[in-house]
């Protein structure tokens, strides 16, 4: 018994351990980031109206969040129904000409030779045929005419809007809004925006879902289950903002190349903080949750093994001092081994 207390207490100064727990693997720069996020802008400077300004709650997808020039537009859409109205008469007044065309062509076909001399004033114009071809050709003038008419109203509608929609803007999703500019003391009264199409107006974050984020460089956690690990954010007061592994997935990192980067999902009590906390550069604790049959060693145990002087890394140092163990991941503070399996043994 004394033995085995003995054994006990070398392994809990060692820091050596065979149970399941989480270590910290490191601290690494991280951002708090949203389920989705879309930047919305103005392309001009002019009159903002309908402002949405009850930021705190979630707005729903297509809701209409601000809009610029409102009553310049509705000006421009009484212009434009004008016009429409003006066409569509003189649009009539070209197939009542061509009806009328088409009956004194048709009564005069219906006519002797005899009683054509007479009725002279019902031939075609000069150059003209009277025929049932040409009868049949004003029919098809007529008809062409009709369809301009039913689709002029909503061709010239249909350019109108899609000319004035880059003056509203609508919600891309489901979230929260975020303005980038100071809110005006009367918000419901429309005022003058002169920013640039450069600068954004509001930013759209899907907060459904937030997630810490850490770009891995490092091989071995890039082969390691990335399910194992998980991250935490340290806040003020001594709290913490934990994240649990959802996803990974490679990101372009401007002239470093592509990134290896790893999502871990903020529980839903921790949205608000998540929220307020998006922009911002941070850092993260990496920790690694290990396997039962793995042993911990701690590097200030291996330091003390007497080839330590000689080994140019952890793992070699690690090889050396446990050469019935392979090494899976290097912490911050410890060294993880697993024992070698006999397929790893027999490998040459």
């Amino acid at each position: 018994m004394r033995l085995s207390l003995i054994s006990i207490a070398c392994a809990a100064l060692l820091g050596d351990s065979l149970l399941a727990e989480t270590v910290a693997v490191g601290k690494y720069d991280a951002k708090i980031v949203p389920e989705q996020v879309a930047t919305l802008t103005f392309q001009n400077k002019g009159v903002v109206s309908d402002l949405y300004t009850d930021v705190s709650h979630r707005v729903e997808k297509g809701s209409v969040i601000a809009v610029m020039d409102k009553e310049k537009t509705e000006q421009e859409r009484e212009d434009l129904e004008l016009q429409i109205r003006r066409e569509r008469l003189t649009k009539k007044d070209e197939i009542r000409k061509l009806e009328l065309q088409r009956e004194k062509l048709k009564f005069y076909l219906s006519l002797s030779e005899g009683e054509r001399n007479y009725a002279r004033d019902l031939k075609p114009e000069e150059g003209g045929e009277a025929s049932i071809e040409s009868v049949a050709d004003i029919n098809e003038r007529i008809e062409i005419n009709k369809l301009e008419l039913n689709t002029m109203e909503r061709r010239k509608r249909l350019d109108f809007d899609t000319k004035h929609e880059s003056l509203i803007l609508r919600m891309p999703f489901t979230g929260r809004v975020q303005y980038h500019f100071s809110m005006p003391e009367h918000p419901e009264i429309p005022f003058e925006y002169a920013q640039n199409s450069g600068v954004p107006f509001a930013t759209i974050c899907d907060d459904s879902s937030f997630y810490i984020t850490v770009s891995i460089s490092d091989t071995d956690l890039c082969l390691m289950p990335p399910e194992t690990f998980s991250a935490s954010v340290r806040l003020p007061g001594d709290k913490q903002l934990p994240g649990v592994y959802d996803h990974r997935r490679v990101e372009r990192n401007g002239s470093r190349g592509d990134m290896l980067v790893f999502f871990f999902k903020i529980a839903e009590e921790y949205r608000d903080t998540a929220f307020q906390m998006l922009g911002s550069v941070t850092t993260a604790t990496l920790f690694y949750t290990t396997e039962k049959d793995c042993k911990r060693v701690s590097k200030a145990e291996l330091l003390t093994n007497p080839a330590a002087p000689d080994c140019e890394d952890w793992h070699q140092l690690a090889r050396l001092a446990y050469p019935d163990h392979e090494v899976m991941l290097v912490t911050e503070r410890d060294v993880i081994l697993r024992q070698k399996s006999a397929t790893s043994d027999s490998a040459p």
